[in-house]
């Protein structure tokens, strides 16, 4: 055997294998559905009702600018909705807003102080400034003014007080008749939140699914566990003598008689036969339970008294191991099915042929019947 054709490293996926253990493992989709949904739910609510910060309240007015007659029109190219932001921040806008927002009762704090953002605390010009946005519709006559604020009284007050002023700087300006208000809110309205728990849950639970199908074909693709005869036999190029069921599974007729045929055409012309298995990683015991479980399938359809077969321990567990195998005709090695021992396994077939010990076959244990019937389409009873 070349040693270098073997391995579980390079070899193909076998497809339909890995989507019957895939179906066996469904249950793992609804349930990181599952999972995922409640955690895009938990991270959207705290993230916009525990730790959210204070909702605002919102109020706008409309003024109508009559400019004075210009041929050239540079006075309404100059009034935009850039410029109107930069104008809110001048000394002769901002200081008549303040001077507004006293006439109320309302305290200017100094800049910088902590604005305890309420009519009774008092306010900073930079946060009547922040709360301040000034937009231009299609038309250039018409200006937007919007206040959001925590405090629905203050929003309120620094509507008025900015229109006021704004109504005085279009007297005072040669570039206006006048800037009249046409309209303002009477009650500041609460800012509405658009409700997307349902899109943060669905969105959690895509994600979740998409994970665990990922993280299934990663740890798929790691895995050098044999589930199939086949599969055994393209990776270590060496032949299945059959299967061995778990505990508390029967073997089905047709696996029987093959484990019987295989063995007697193998085993039956040797006379020392050492039983390894690779979960032995101290002592033979696993062996030991494989060879009784063996003898109790093929029974008297073999010849046990021509052919001995012995439980022996992983050839390196002691030095004393390597003779004993040698002594022997040849190896039969049992390898669990569905356990990642493949790589060990590598390692055990490379270690008998460096010491000239023939490996006679693999016998797949604990082999589940239920899913070797769904791979090879046969009747739940197997035969």
């Amino acid at each position: 055997m070349a040693l270098e054709d073997t391995g579980h490293r390079n070899e193909n996926m076998n497809i339909r294998c890995f989507y019957g253990r895939l179906l066996r493992k469904i249950w793992l989709i609804p349930l990181a559905a599952l999972i995922g949904a409640v955690a895009g739910f938990a991270i959207y609510f705290a993230a916009n009702v525990v730790y959210a910060p204070a909702r605002t309240y919102e109020a706008t007015s409309m003024l109508y600018l009559i400019f004075t007659p210009d041929e050239t029109g540079e006075v309404y190219d100059y009034y935009n909705g850039y410029t109107w932001n930069q104008l809110m921040t001048t000394d002769e806008i901002i200081n008549t807003t303040m001077d507004n927002l006293k006439e109320m009762g309302i305290t200017e704090l100094a800049s910088g102080s902590e604005t305890p953002g309420s009519v009774e605390g008092g306010v900073t010009r930079d946060e009547v400034l922040r709360s301040t946005t000034a937009s231009v519709p299609s038309d250039l006559r018409y200006l937007v003014i919007t206040i959001n604020n925590t405090d629905k009284e203050l929003t309120k007050a620094i509507l008025t007080a900015t229109d006021n002023a704004l109504i005085s700087y279009g007297q005072k300006r040669d570039e206006f008749i006048s800037i009249n208000l046409e309209r303002e809110d009477d009650e500041p309205s609460l800012e509405a939140i658009t409700d997307r728990t349902a899109v943060a849950a669905a969105l959690g639970a895509g994600i979740a699914v998409f994970l665990v199908i990922m993280i299934m074909i990663l740890l798929d693709a790691m895995d050098d566990a044999i589930y199939v005869p086949e599969d055994a036999e393209k990776r270590y190029h060496i032949p299945v003598l059959g299967v061995l069921p778990f505990d508390n599974q029967e073997l089905p007729t047709r696996f029987k008689n093959e484990l019987i045929a295989c063995s007697k055409k193998t085993l039956g012309a040797h006379s020392s036969i050492a039983f390894i298995s690779v979960n032995d990683t101290e002592g033979s015991d696993n062996s030991k339970k494989c060879v009784e479980d063996f003898k109790d399938i093929v029974k008297s359809s073999f010849n046990f008294e021509r052919t001995r077969i012995e439980a022996m321990p992983l050839p390196g567990s002691t030095l004393e191991s390597y003779r004993e195998i040698s002594e022997c005709e040849g190896v039969v090695i049992a390898i669990p099915a569905a356990d990642r021992r493949g790589a060990m396994a590598e390692h055990m077939i490379s270690q008998l042929h460096k010491h000239d010990c023939p490996v006679l076959g693999i016998i797949m244990t604990k082999a589940d019947m239920t899913f070797l019937n769904w791979y090879y389409r046969l009747p739940k009873s197997g035969i």
